[in-house]
């Protein structure tokens, strides 16, 4: 299969430096972000990039802040966050990316864990830092985003001004300062779904290495106009949706927030997004309810006609057909690619009869986070993808996804058990379960760490009981797992879809008798052993990462009630 469609060209990288002083001398007049302040977007070319990114490293060395210190990072997708990020990465000083949700007692951990000399924050963090300071002698220097500093804390702007200062005292430590691909790049806190989050080191090759593989296996453009919306702190969208842009010479466009989603995408007429299933799930039954009202029957007309013009002449006229449901996602939207957990291969065959390449790819913190992907020409809806050009993957006697290639971590930071845990002569043990197909396909069955095993040695994998649940339409959300005593027992929390339910007009005792019997209707479907023996129907939101998968840990050792077949 990977012979049959060859890889799209892809530039050579050694480092994030070289391709940040590549592109922005080759795109130098290009918009390269664009934020939206008081109703307008205001774009920001790569030549203007470049100046700001000179300036802040400048700054950064003026505080006193040298190759392989630390900078922690937190805030909201913004081009300062991006800026400071970039002036970090190019002058060897190593990033640490914090998670804009956590709590202050987790932000205080990874800044004592990483020795953060300086962080950089917005305004809704800044007060926390101030505080923060107090306990962490370490921690010199803090910058806020904005312009509204307080005592002891550096204004964004004032950063640049020191930073233009020594340019024009003749010392740019941009220019001066060098990495190497072996570089420490970043340490990456994982959001840790079953607990323990532990520090990513990511070097200079295993983030370049990363950005050349994608850009050879799926087809994204110097064109394209990249809407971000998914935390930039995380490797997914910091990697894809940030530096892989930039590396395309592409425009990035922060979205305000997920509400705003569709209008954004329109405003900035994008072409391509990076999300979750859950944003995906959303955004087509949106759509889906849409074509419901003017009628399935043409919708159905219209995809038939669609596949009859592709197998006799050859043509994709799908988005001439569909051009409605274009216009309402701003008219140039031409690829979407979904990360983070297994999407419903319904929606993504959803998207692309509407004329929307739709692509699913797998991936951890730990593999700079690609592994595999599916390809604009060679894809299964149902599969994580095709392993990258660089990378190799092959399943342990266990079943155990184990990766290994140029991406792959150097390791976890200041911990060496962890690490020789997760990485054995060069493999990488993701702790994930699957296997390769007849034409190389990855497919994921669950985390090691969540299977279940029955007193017969059979194996359930919970993940597999959740996708079969949340086919019901009056199911948003739920959580499967397996609970012993003297057999297992298959317990899960099922959270309802409220809209759906109350357009039936539903009062809370009628819609958790509803949701038990779509549990028992879905379960059905598989086999006796796999089935769920005991439910909680719960009303609040399972607690996630910020992208957007459950925290199971918090979960799992909860008591349920039960739930007859």
């Amino acid at each position: 299969m990977k012979g049959i469609y060859p890889p799209y060209p892809a530039e050579p990288i050694a480092d994030i430096r070289e391709m940040f002083i590549h592109g922005t001398r080759r795109f130098a007049g290009k918009a390269a972000l664009q934020h939206k302040r008081a109703g307008e977007w205001i774009p920001i070319t790569y030549r203007e990039l470049r100046a700001d990114v000179e300036a802040v490293a400048g700054g950064l060395a003026a505080l006193g802040l040298h190759p392989s210190h630390k900078v922690a990072i937190v805030g909201d997708n913004r081009p300062e966050w991006a800026v400071s990020y970039l002036a970090a990465a190019c002058t060897g000083i190593v990033c640490v990316p914090v998670d804009k949700e956590l709590r202050e007692t987790e932000v205080r951990n990874i800044l004592e864990l990483s020795g953060a000399q300086a962080v950089i924050a917005d305004y809704r963090h800044i007060e926390m830092i101030c505080g923060l300071r107090r306990e962490l002698p370490f921690l010199a220097s803090a910058v806020s985003m904005d312009d509204a500093a307080r005592e002891g804390i550096i204004s964004f702007t004032e950063l640049k001004r020191l930073g233009r200062a020594r340019i024009e005292s003749g010392k740019n430590d941009f220019e001066d300062r060098t990495v190497t691909p072996d570089s420490l790049l970043s340490i990456l806190f994982t959001s840790g779904t079953m607990g323990n989050p532990k520090g990513v080191m990511l070097t200079h090759r295993n983030i370049a290495s990363n950005l050349v593989d994608a850009v050879r296996w799926v087809n994204l453009r110097t064109e394209d106009r990249f809407l971000s919306v998914l935390p930039i702190h995380h490797s997914y969208e910091c990697t894809d949706g940030f530096l892989l842009a930039l590396y395309l010479g592409a425009t990035i466009s922060y979205a305000e927030n997920l509400r705003r989603f569709v209008e954004n995408l329109c405003e900035t007429r994008s072409t391509a997004v990076l999300g979750v299933p859950l944003l995906w799930h959303a955004v087509y039954s949106k759509i889906e309810a849409a074509m419901a009202e003017r009628g399935m029957w043409k919708v159905n007309a219209a995809k038939k006609l669609a596949a009859l013009s592709e197998k006799v002449l050859g043509l994709n006229i799908r988005r001439l057909l569909f051009r409605a449901v274009h216009r309402k996602l701003g008219g140039s939207l031409r690829i979407l690619i979904s990360g983070g957990a297994a999407v419903d291969p319904a929606v993504a065959r959803g998207f692309r009869e509407l004329g929307i390449t739709f692509l699913q790819g797998y991936g951890l913190t730990e593999s700079s986070p690609i592994i595999a992907v599916n390809r604009n020409e060679a894809f299964k809806d149902d599969a994580a993808g095709l392993p990258l050009p660089s990378v190799e993957v092959r399943i342990a006697e266990d079943g155990e996804i184990l990766a290994r290639g140029p991406n792959i971590m150097l390791g976890y930071y200041n911990n060496p058990d962890a690490t020789s845990d997760a990485l054995e002569d060069g493999w990488l043990h993701t702790g994930d379960l699957g296997f390769v197909d007849y034409d190389g396909f990855l497919f994921i069955r669950g985390r090691k760490k969540s299977v279940i095993v029955t007193s017969a040695g059979k194996k359930i994998y919970p993940e597999e009981v959740e996708a079969e649940i949340l086919k019901s339409p009056y199911i948003s959300e739920c959580l499967v797992w397996g609970s012993a005593d003297k057999d297992v027992i298959i317990e899960a929390i099922a959270v309802p879809d409220m809209d759906a339910c109350t357009q039936k007009g539903l009062d809370r005792p009628a819609i958790e008798s509803l949701i038990r019997a779509e549990v028992r209707e879905r379960c059905r479907k598989l086999a006796p052993f796999k089935r769920v023996t005991e439910l909680t129907v719960r009303y609040e939101e399972l607690e996630k990462t910020t992208t957007r998968k459950v925290k199971r840990y918090l979960y799992t050792s909860k008591g349920t009630s039960d739930i007859q077949q």
